[in-house]
């Protein structure tokens, strides 16, 4: 008999645990991010109004949790998840809106640049082993080149994103929280130190990969403060290129339209009508 009740009471658990199963995705997302909200209002100890208390509790959304089994939430449970949010997002002040969404950036921001690092120190480290082999390929050189100029231009573009997230910098147009912008940066910061410093830093490259594969005969102490900065300049633009993305863009949007209007084409003022 007993068994018949322990049976009974565990399907009661299970009925009780799927009418808190959610399976929509999206609005458990918000849910979690109500939560994430909740615990950063609770960090950094900030005062609550007790008669606008129920606005900015979780409730009955507490128990609800993921599971593909489960219900899909009601109009009611979306109004209190949005409503809440609304209410937690008003009491902030905009220094503590920003510090909670750059607490959400993502975690691959933090590892890019050392992955890229590593890539740009195997490049170094290829090049001397090809300078030490016997009748090498030039060519190879070329090639490691060019994985030294992804890899900075990626870095620069990583360490631009890193610097945002610190708040060191501020670029409005650029959104932390969003995988794919922080994706599409990093390729456009690699993509600009290749095609931008292609035709300037080879030799430079080769300069260093000699002195760094044998500095007792390539090392040349003769060399002046402008040269070493000279050779420094190169070797670093595809970093400078990849960090500057939407400098590199203005810039090169602002040549397009001079090209176009000295190949005649009207200002875009002009065309439009506007006096």
């Amino acid at each position: 008999m007993a068994d018949v009740h322990d049976i009974a009471d565990d399907r009661q658990k299970e009925l009780d645990d799927l009418a808190l199963a959610i399976r929509d995705e999206t609005f458990y997302r918000h849910l979690v991010r109500l939560k994430k909200l909740q615990e950063f209002l609770y960090a950094e100890a900030v005062p609550i109004d007790t008669s606008n208390i129920d606005a900015l509790t979780m409730g009955d959304l507490s128990g609800l949790h993921p599971d593909p089994r489960g219900r899909m939430p009601t109009a009611e449970e979306w109004a209190k998840v949005e409503a809440r949010t609304q209410a937690i997002f008003r009491i902030f002040t905009p220094a503590m809106r920003r510090k909670f969404l750059m607490g959400e950036t993502p975690w691959v921001a933090a590892w890019l640049p050392v992955y890229f690092l590593g890539f740009a120190v195997l490049s170094l480290v290829l090049a001397m082993v090809i300078m030490n082999a016997v009748d090498w390929p030039e060519y190879f050189l070329f090639i490691d080149y060019l994985i030294w100029l992804v890899s900075l231009g990626a870095i620069g573009a990583s360490a631009f994103i890193g610097m945002n997230a610190l708040s060191l910098q501020d670029d409005i147009t650029f959104d932390l929280t969003n995988i794919r912008l922080m994706s599409l940066r990093i390729s456009l910061g690699a993509l600009f130190g290749v095609v931008l410093s292609l035709p300037f830093g080879f030799p430079e490259f080769v300069k260093f990969c000699k002195l760094a594969w044998r500095p007792s005969v390539f090392y040349d102490p003769k060399l002046g403060a402008i040269d070493i900065a000279q050779e420094a300049v190169f070797l670093l633009l595809p970093f400078i290129f990849g960090f500057s993305t939407s400098l590199v863009i203005l810039v090169l949007t602002q040549l397009a339209e001079a090209v176009q209007t000295f190949l005649g084409r009207k200002p875009k003022a002009e065309s439009s009508g506007v006096r």
